[in-house]
């Protein structure tokens, strides 16, 4: 795979994205990619909200100033990425959606400790969500074949990069503070989160026979044209990705 490309400098988007001709693309592959770069913005605004939430709780938990500093960059980054998908939509000449229209509602946790509240978004997001979320943007970034997709993943993924990092750092912290009678619960919850990304891989791999359970055997050159995956190729990545990197991190950490 190619070197990670660099963390994209600032909220404002140099990408040109004039460059794109969605008319110059195959109608059904650009109506795809509509639907996928929405969905996008959806997923990137509510990490904007959850990792929002989780800065107050870091604060009222008293996280050193550096989590906090790290925490307000990962803000920034998501809101730089939600609006890269918001323009990559209006480029492909689809409906942009708007905040208002991808908010998603908190769930109330004001019972559940904060310590606790922290260190579940620090497991569930920072280091499970982000791993496997690295794993297919690089994939999506080393093979995109179109300039303006490339640069929109670069942006992307150099962020995500360095959230992938956070994210064992400050487990691993959160775990030793933790009481020793606690810390098989947190194993138990990890494991849970992960399960259910892996049995989504197994569900759509259900049909495929062993000798195609390969990444080679699903090129999907023209998908990657404007950073899409298929249903097969994503749950290989999932696959590749818990095997070569989240599960040593687990490991290491006492959760795998």
């Amino acid at each position: 795979m190619s070197s990670k490309p660099p963390a994209a400098p600032s909220v404002t988007s140099a990408v040109d994205f004039s460059a794109l001709d969605p008319a110059s693309l195959p109608p059904v592959l650009v109506e795809h990619a509509r639907l996928v770069w929405a969905d996008r913005v959806r997923t990137e605004y509510q990490s904007i909200q959850v990792v929002g939430r989780f800065l107050i709780e870091a604060l009222a938990a008293g996280e050193p100033l550096d989590v906090t500093q790290r925490v307000s960059e990962t803000i920034e980054e998501e809101i730089r990425h939600a609006a890269l998908c918001q323009q990559m939509c209006a480029a492909l000449g689809g409906k942009v959606p708007t905040p208002k229209e991808v908010a998603a509602p908190l769930d109330d946790l004001h019972e559940v400790p904060v310590e606790e509240r922290v260190l579940a978004t620090a497991i569930s997001l920072f280091l499970v969500a982000e791993t496997f979320s690295v794993g297919y943007l690089e994939d999506l970034w080393a093979r995109a074949s179109h300039p303006v997709t490339k640069a929109v993943l670069e942006a992307i993924v150099g962020d995500e990069a360095e959230h992938e990092a956070f994210g064992p750092e400050l487990v691993e912290r959160k775990l030793r503070e933790a009481p020793a009678a606690k810390r098989a619960g947190w194993k138990t919850f990890t494991q849970r989160l992960v399960r259910a990304h892996l049995d989504r891989a197994e569900k759509s791999l259900a049909q495929v026979p062993a000798e195609a359970r390969v990444l080679a055997r699903w090129p999907e050159e023209e998908r990657a044209v404007l950073g899409l995956l298929g249903k097969e190729r994503l749950a290989l990545l999932c696959q590749r990705t818990y095997a070569e990197r989240l599960e040593p991190t687990l490991v290491r950490l006492g959760l795998g």
